[in-house]
């Protein structure tokens, strides 16, 4: 035998020992989430899929004996997000299962460029300057959305998102492409519904606390109650008698504020104070909140704009966004923001519960702020009664005189959340809950 093609023949064999580079195991799954032993060398990619399965009986060919490999029983299916060094991490799609010690492998190559392939087409949206096309549109939700919050729930280093009916609490394997509920608890009741959701994890220990703001018909009160995420199930861990919002300071840290309602016709709305963790309780801690203009803590938030002078972003009574500085300030020309069909009314006052103006800081300080406008049907004449059918998200700098539009994307629906998310170190998306006029709702993201 031709000792070169013997050589070649050795090698083939000894090759096929060797682990398929496109296949490998799982090697932890928590909430929706998998970590697998497959990196850049095996062909992961941020976007590519992979299939996750058990194998079963060996199969032999009849005639020859030879083996033809094993079955193969599909458990579930995901798409990779994150590469690292060692292994990478993933999102699991549809209603499978994964735990570890399974076999995973990665099926369609990813996408040469994953933002545009994910993104759904929005008329007319990247034909016109400033428009940005959403970088994935969630699953319908079968409910009217009131609140949205992002966190690490789970402890497990990546973001879930928790949605809010009026009645209950969801969470989802962040981006929320598919409908499967992680965890739910029912909060709402007769006379009882949910307000606004918040996440911090505030007591430290790696898993990001839930705080749901009610308000209780019945009892005329309001209420925040705390959810911590135990074995995949929502438990409560303190019920707090005020409202709760994170705003975030001139350095863009994230604060959660607390504000109690006072059954008070001259002025109902308490002192601002953060909330603190002190042995085992949360509490309104010192020393207070206090901006110009800021009585309201679900229509402010601060921006570190100058580092001299800070600005304090308002929602004021007739909607325009205000930059308040120390001796000046800035209003936004005929444009309307915030407004949402979240509302109480408590004696002479409307309550407006608006969503979120998260800001965005980098390296050098302040980057962006992100604002949501809701337009009321038939022409802006259902305003007072909260009938919002569309929406539209902006991401807005300041240029030394005012904030100007950088882009801003149409949504078909009332936007009730906005949260910016990390995914991997140094990649941010934000997230906006959108709900829509026949009752249901969806989660898209937008890259920055």
């Amino acid at each position: 035998m031709n000792v070169s093609f013997l050589l070649a023949a050795l090698c083939v064999g000894a090759g096929a020992q060797t682990r398929s580079p496109e296949k490998g195991y799982v090697v932890r799954a928590e909430a929706g989430t998998v970590w697998l032993d497959l990196t850049a060398a095996d062909g992961a990619a941020p976007g590519r899929s992979f299939e996750v399965y058990s194998e079963g009986a060996e199969l032999k060919h009849p005639v020859t004996g030879a083996s033809l490999g094993r079955v193969r029983d599909a458990a579930a299916e995901g798409t990779i997000r994150e590469v690292q060094d060692k292994f990478s991490t993933g999102v699991l799609t549809g209603n499978g299962r994964a735990k570890a010690g399974q076999r995973a492998r990665l099926t369609a190559p990813a996408a040469a460029a994953p933002p545009a392939a994910s993104a759904p087409a929005q008329a007319g949206a990247s034909a016109e300057p400033g428009r940005r096309a959403a970088r994935t549109r969630g699953a319908t939700l079968n409910y009217a959305a009131v609140g949205m919050a992002a966190g690490d729930f789970a402890g497990t280093g990546t973001p879930q998102i928790a949605v809010a009916a009026e009645d209950a609490v969801r969470l989802y394997a962040y981006p929320a492409t598919d409908a499967r509920v992680l965890a739910e608890a029912a909060l709402g009741g007769t006379g009882s519904r949910i307000l606004s959701l918040e996440a911090a994890d505030l007591d430290g220990d790696g898993k990001a606390e839930l705080f749901a703001s009610l308000y209780d018909q019945g009892f005329r009160r309001f209420e925040t109650r705390v959810l911590k995420l135990d074995g995949g199930r929502w438990a409560a861990a303190a019920e707090l008698p005020f409202l709760v919002r994170v705003h975030q300071d001139p350095a863009g840290a994230r604060v959660l504020a607390s504000q109690q309602i006072l059954d008070d016709r001259t002025f109902p709305l308490g002192t601002i104070y953060p909330v603190a963790y002190r042995n085992g309780r949360y509490i309104q801690d010192r020393p207070a909140i206090r901006h110009p203009r800021a009585d309201w803590i679900y229509g402010f938030t601060t921006a570190g704009v100058s580092k001299d002078d800070p600005a304090v972003i308002l929602l004021t009574s007739v909607h325009a966004l205000r930059a308040q500085f120390a001796k000046s300030s800035w209003r936004s020309p005929d444009e309307d923001y915030g407004q949402t069909p979240v509302r109480v009314r408590w004696n002479d006052r409307l309550l407006e519960f608006n969503p979120p103006m998260p800001a965005a800081y980098g390296p050098a300080g302040f980057e962006a702020l992100f604002a949501a406008r809701n337009f009321a049907a038939l022409g802006g004449l259902a305003s007072p009664f909260g009938v919002f059918n569309r929406g539209e998200v902006a991401r807005k700098r300041w240029n030394g005189l005012a904030f100007e539009t950088e882009w801003s994307a149409e949504l078909p629906g009332c936007v009730q959340g906005l949260a910016i998310v990390s995914t991997a170190p140094g990649r941010r998306e934000l997230a906006a809950v959108v709900r829509g006029a026949a009752e249901k709702s969806s989660i898209w993201t937008f890259d920055f």
